[in-house]
């Protein structure tokens, strides 16, 4: 265990990095309020990545008296993964690894308070059945292809879909049930705020059938500012924009047969649905 005294500027500068909450990859727990009783009082734990003594946990003949005091060797944590890196598991916590999960943790809080009010959106969520698909969204996945661009302007995404339908795109019904819903949903809950003009801008996050994707698109129209988001499967499934590759190019082939029957009309923003 430490024997150091941390000086008190450190401290208030490791709480800053921090953001108050635990450092250890996936945890990110508040350590400002109790989760059951919501009482606040510091919970935290400061931990040294080398130890302040050469025979602590990760301690080193020089660097533990160099780096006792020093803010880049310092972690904010809970005191459950405290008492992992030091006491538990010593050897699963290298120098490198530990490092690595206070950086990534204070790169984030600093790219995510640097965020300026102007920058806050609305995000919406509509999925509905693909096939065999269940498209059930994530508000969580959702919120990291935002950043740092936007930040979500409520805790709760406007979510526009028909929660658990059971309901599949070759049944007769389900093309009539989903419009209703879609658009009884968007009269409900986004209407109101472009009205008022609450909401400046949306982030929009939809995976359904082309024609109901086209029939949110033609309910919003051009009034609001959107940012529209595709769930990329490549290289690792997630809604984040990828680089544009380099020496890319699209190639355009004409169908080799053509049908007077229009099923979707791009050039007047129309859908016929349920065809």
């Amino acid at each position: 265990m430490s024997v150091t005294s941390i000086n008190s500027k450190n401290k208030i500068l490791l709480w800053g990095k921090a953001g108050g909450r635990c450092e250890y990859q996936g945890c990110n727990k508040p350590l400002w309020i109790d989760s059951l009783t919501k009482y606040e009082f510091n919970s935290a734990y400061i931990a040294h990545i080398i130890a302040d003594k050469p025979d602590g946990p990760r301690g080193h003949t020089t660097k533990s008296q160099k780096l006792k005091d020093d803010i880049s060797n310092l972690m904010l944590l809970c005191d459950t993964h405290h008492r992992l890196i030091d006491i538990e598991d010593v050897k699963g916590h290298s120098v490198q690894s530990l490092r690595s999960m206070k950086k990534k943790h204070e790169d984030r809080l600093e790219i995510l308070s640097s965020i300026m009010d102007d920058q806050r959106s609305h995000m919406l969520l509509y999925g509905a059945n693909v096939g065999k698909i269940n498209a059930r969204l994530s508000w969580e996945k959702a919120i990291v292809a935002m950043v740092p661009n936007w930040y979500p302007a409520e805790r709760q995404a406007i979510e526009l879909s028909l929660i658990n339908s059971s309901y599949k795109d070759d049944e007769k019904n389900y093309w009539s049930i989903e419009r209703e819903n879609l658009q009884r949903q968007f009269v409900e809950k986004v209407k109101p705020k472009i009205q008022v003009g609450s909401a400046e801008h949306f982030s929009i996050f939809a995976l359904a059938p082309q024609p109901l994707l086209i029939e949110l698109g033609r309910l919003l129209s051009d009034i609001p500012v959107a940012q529209v988001y595709q769930l990329h499967r490549e290289p690792k499934q997630n809604w984040k924009w990828q680089p544009h590759p380099k020496g890319f190019r699209f190639k355009i082939r004409k169908p080799s047969k053509t049908y007077k029957t229009v099923a979707i009309d791009l050039l007047h923003k129309c859908a016929i649905i349920g065809t």
